[in-house]
Order: C-alpha cells, then structure tokens, then sequence
C-alpha cells in the first residue's frame, strides 16, 4: 500500500495488510480506493459517511520502526493540515478518520509497556506529579496520558497548548459527550468555563 488517503472498509484493510505481509501470497483484490488529498478532505468535511460498502477514510502512513510519535504527527499534518482543529466536519453516522501506521521491517525498539514511559510522554508524566500540571495548565488527573500525548503533538505543530486547544485537537478521537467532558474538565481545572 501506498502512503497517502484511501477509502476503504475494515475487510478492504485485512485484504491489503496480508498483500504487504506476503506479497507472493494469492490475496483477491479489495475495494479500496486511493484518494487525493483535495478529495479525502472534501470527502471528510461531507461527513465521512460510510458508504454502501462500509467504506470510509483511512489514511496509511509509511514510518520508521525507530520513530516516535513526532514524525507519525508531522505526516499527519502533510495529509490533514487541519488535523489540530475541532473536527466540526462530524454529522450523524460519522466515522473518525483511522490511521494506519505501516512501520518498515528495520530496525526495532522495544516496546512501550506503558504509556508514561514513552520518552516523550515520561517528563510530562514527571512534571505533573511534581506540580498537577503540564505546561503552565492543571490537568485532570484522569485524563492525563491522553492529554500528554495531545500536548507533545501540539507542540511539535507549533499550535499554542491550553484546555481549548487540547479539546479541539482530541475532539476527532472522542465521542461528543466525552470531548464536551474534556473540554469542561480542563476549564474547571484551571479557574475558566467553557
């Protein structure tokens, strides 16, 4: 598979993944369909609806073993320039956009067994339990590794951190009610209201 925006269903994936595991393997062809970056943006801001075939957007994304998760974001943001934003693209039978991250077969790195030793996530998780905060903001004790990985994502897009940009960035991720509970938890964490 190419890097770039794909339609395609859960059972279109599986077919492609197991042509990129065992390319002499006979694998059938699969309904997905390579996009354009102009069209899968036009396609998600219309809802990114599944269709007739349970298609929707996927975005495939080539990295390196040994990369974290800095590059995964900057590539990210080549394909969905936006993708910090709120998503107000989100209707009634929406799909979220999935990522598919195709590491190549070099090198390896252990992995990760927790979420607060990743090395980019581990001085956050340090500094909010010297202070009960992360970058001048306090975080909810409950949503801290979700939030940790948005702040290092936003920083490394250059996109200022507070509870607002956080919950617009992770608003793709979450259902409605819970992005709205993120939203108002860190505004109440920090002395402001939504």
């Amino acid at each position: 598979m190419e890097e770039g925006w794909y339609l395609m269903s859960v059972a279109d994936l599986e077919l492609e993944l197991a042509r990129r595991r065992d390319p002499d393997r006979a694998v059938p062809p699969s309904g997905a369909v390579r996009l354009t970056v102009d069209e899968a943006l036009a396609y998600r801001n219309a809802g990114n609806i599944p269709d007739e075939q349970g298609r929707s957007l996927r975005l495939v994304l080539h990295v390196d073993a040994a990369a974290g998760s800095e590059e995964l974001d900057a590539k990210r943001r080549l394909y969905e320039p936006d993708v910090h934003r709120a998503p107000d693209w989100r209707r009634p039978n929406s799909a979220k956009v999935n990522v598919v991250p195709l590491r190549d077969g070099s090198r390896r790195t252990p992995p990760i067994e927790a979420w607060w030793q990743d090395p980019q996530v581990q001085p956050l998780e340090d500094e909010w339990r010297a202070t009960g905060g992360v970058a001048g903001l306090a975080i909810p004790g409950e949503w801290r590794g979700f939030v940790f990985k948005t702040i290092v994502a936003l920083r490394s897009a250059g996109v200022e951190v507070s509870p607002d940009s956080i919950a617009d960035s992770v608003a793709r991720w979450l259902a409605p009610s819970d992005a709205r509970r993120l939203r108002e938890d860190l505004h109440a964490a920090n002395g402001g209201s939504v």
